[in-house]
């Protein structure tokens, strides 16, 4: 009996999910940043909430379906949670609807500012949805908005949502191609996935737009150490021994560095005399 109605409310659910999907907003299925109209620029604040909402209902969906005990009671109080979240979701696209047909306007670079620090203010508290819910006004507001993006794709970075930052810094990215926080945001998040060969491009792109800023060379130093770039790393702390020769860190990135080279001499080396006995 249990397990029928745990299929029956599961089921109820995936069809209150796929009405909003592909009966409100079927648009979002397809973005494309860089050729955005402005009524496509509008768009992209619903693109990350309906991205977040399939990733939440999917989530919640598979925890319920594993429940061994308490099946109906977990249930119960899942699908309670979700019709609330499709109802705000509802709700706030309506919203986003009434906004475009009657003209929206765009906050001034003040109130960005403004809401930008109570946002801030939020996440000192460890209040992420309220801190969220500000970003993607703004975005909703300014489409165009790169601080908007950014501090949003911050929030995920912060608390390990990689791929929801890495979508966020993207959107970013294509408004803002030369901004360097917004490549060393994503170098972070390439090297916390152990991807540090993927990361090194981006922090190339930084340096370029920002070649002294002392954070950064020494993140580009630690990414070329561990890539072996070596002619990365040897310009990367040449760099910050200019700029800030008090710098610690330099000794320690010099060793690494002979190290690296050692390694790469003694592995030279080896090839080269395997080569010849083959030979």
């Amino acid at each position: 009996m249990f397990s029928w109605i745990l299929i029956i409310l599961i089921l109820i659910c995936l069809g209150i999910v796929s009405l909003v999907f592909f009966q409100k907003i079927p648009q979002l299925r397809v973005m494309d940043v860089s050729t955005l109209s402005k009524e496509r620029e509008r768009q992209v604040k619903e693109q990350i909430i309906l991205s977040k909402l399939q990733r939440t209902s999917a989530a919640k969906l598979m925890r319920v379906a594993r429940a061994s005990s308490g099946v109906v009671k977990l249930v119960s109080k899942q699908g309670r949670r979700a019709v609330q979240k499709l109802y705000r979701i509802e709700q706030y696209y309506q919203k986003l609807k009434r906004s475009s047909q009657e003209g929206d306007h765009s906050y001034s670079e003040e109130t960005i500012r403004q809401r930008l620090e109570t946002a801030a203010e939020f996440i000192r508290q460890d209040e992420f949805i309220p801190a969220e819910k500000i970003f993607i006004d703004i975005i909703g507001h300014n489409p165009k908005s790169v601080q908007g993006y950014e501090a949003l794709g911050n929030m995920y970075l912060a608390s390990d949502q990689l791929d929801q930052a890495q979508e966020t810094f993207m959107f970013a990215l294509r408004l803002s191609s030369d901004d360097a926080s917004i490549n060393v945001s994503l170098a972070e998040i390439e090297m916390k996935r152990g991807n540090a060969k993927q990361a090194l491009p981006y922090m190339q792109r930084a340096i370029e737009r920002r070649p002294k800023n002392p954070r950064y060379l020494d993140y580009y130093i630690e990414v070329s150490l561990q890539t072996g770039s070596l002619k990365d790393a040897r310009a990367g702390i040449q760099t910050l021994r200019e700029v800030n020769p008090e710098n610690k860190k330099i000794v320690e990135f010099e060793e690494r560095l002979q190290e690296k080279k050692a390694e790469y001499i003694s592995k030279t080396s080896s090839d080269s005399d395997e080569s010849s006995q083959v030979e």
